[in-house]
């Protein structure tokens, strides 16, 4: 194989690939990218994990001799990007010795024969739906922290979706937060007859489809859905993945419905009051983990505190507060990645008692997204 590929356009396509790039070294042949032509004078190149995968193809600026290799993934990543000009040549000889050249640089690797990649699972299907990039990614956005990354549970390993005729749900549940949001849109859903459509996909793939596909909302992609896997399609790139084959909780039944304590708060400045919070609630007390924040509503003052054996944090801030007083502690990380991940200038936050979760929610609602956040509290030194 011999081929002369434009190094920008080369590296736009492998970068996003190289995030299903297996590095268990337990089968060489996955630690590399799979380079191909094809016979409409494109190149094609693949990477597969074994759980997700990726595959993209971009135009050559010549192809002198026809191949199909596989090449190291870190290794040609590294070489590329240091290329001193935009047009490099590789060049794979019979004995699989591959040359990477451009100007009067060049790099001697060893490449594998393109039959020793394993198969790829059938991405071909005709069920799934439409949706834009930029749509995705914010959803994606809103839950993936709370995305377990490691449980007895595989189904809180990823985040759930569910499709309607007019509504797309994401949940996530890490047993300590809860993420819900729901997004009334058309959805263009092809070749189903089902009323919904329900999935879910883990924790890393969902990072990778952030990665790689635009946060724009003028383009499209087809998101395509078989027994196993869920497959992305975009512009000159496929992103596929394993789903997870689970049920999901029955996350609605969990969402406390009498919170009687209700607090009306400006967002950033709750944020901003958490962040310093946490510079001591991350702090370790004498070697047992980490501290928490506490919150107190009395009147029409929120007031946040904080403390470790090396220092205490205090903080009030104004509040629209119904309902009776009440002391109650959290992790304030977890309060932090739901509080940023809400959005609206001020913030309605519910609770009933300080074993109990709190809600975080919209104060003002959108005809088109609404979002909810659930947190589970800690356990007081304190009364």
């Amino acid at each position: 194989m011999k081929i002369t590929l434009k190094k920008s356009l080369f590296l736009e396509k492998l970068q996003p690939a190289m995030g299903t790039v297996s590095n268990k070294n337990t089968i060489t042949s996955i630690e590399g990218v799979l380079i191909e032509t094809l016979p409409n004078g494109r190149i094609q190149i693949s990477t597969y994990d074994m759980n997700k995968g990726v595959r993209a193809t971009l135009d050559a600026v010549s192809i002198e001799r026809e191949g199909r290799f596989i090449i190291n993934a870190q290794r040609l990543y590294q070489t590329v990007r240091v290329m001193p000009e935009d047009e490099i040549t590789i060049e794979i000889n019979d004995k699989l010795n591959c040359t990477i050249y451009s100007g009067k640089a060049s790099f001697s690797l060893y490449a594998m024969n393109g039959a020793d990649f394993p198969n790829f699972p059938e991405l071909v299907t005709d069920r799934g739906f439409t949706i834009s990039p930029a749509l995705l990614r914010k959803m994606i956005g809103k839950v993936i922290h709370s995305v377990s990354d490691q449980d007895s549970r595989p189904m809180l390993c990823g985040a759930y979706f569910e499709i309607s005729d007019d509504m797309l749900e994401v949940v996530s549940c890490d047993s300590y937060t809860l993420s819900k949001c729901t997004y009334k849109c058309e959805l263009g859903k092809f070749g189903t007859k089902d009323e919904k459509l329900s999935f879910i996909i883990p924790g890393a793939a969902l990072l990778e489809i952030m990665k790689i596909f635009p946060d724009d909302e003028e383009k499209t992609v087809k998101v395509y859905l078989s027994r196993k896997h869920a497959i992305v399609s975009g512009e000159d790139i496929i992103f596929f993945t394993r789903m997870i084959d689970s049920e999901y909780i029955d996350y609605n039944r969990v969402i406390p419905k009498d919170n009687d304590v209700s607090v009306v708060v400006d967002r950033e400045s709750f944020l901003g009051s958490l962040e310093r919070a946490n510079i001591i609630a991350e702090e370790k007390i004498q070697g047992s983990g980490r501290s928490y924040v506490k919150l107190s509503i009395e009147g029409q003052f929120f007031d946040i505190t904080s403390a470790s054996v090396n220092g205490k944090v205090y903080e009030e801030l104004d509040c629209v507060h119904e309902g009776p007083d009440l002391k109650i502690g959290f992790n304030c990380r977890y309060l932090i990645n739901s509080v940023k991940a809400a959005e609206g200038e001020n913030i309605h936050i519910t609770m009933k008692g300080p074993t109990q979760a709190m809600l975080i929610e919209p104060c003002e609602r959108d005809e088109k997204f609404d979002y909810l956040y659930m947190i589970l509290p800690v356990r007081m030194n304190e009364g």
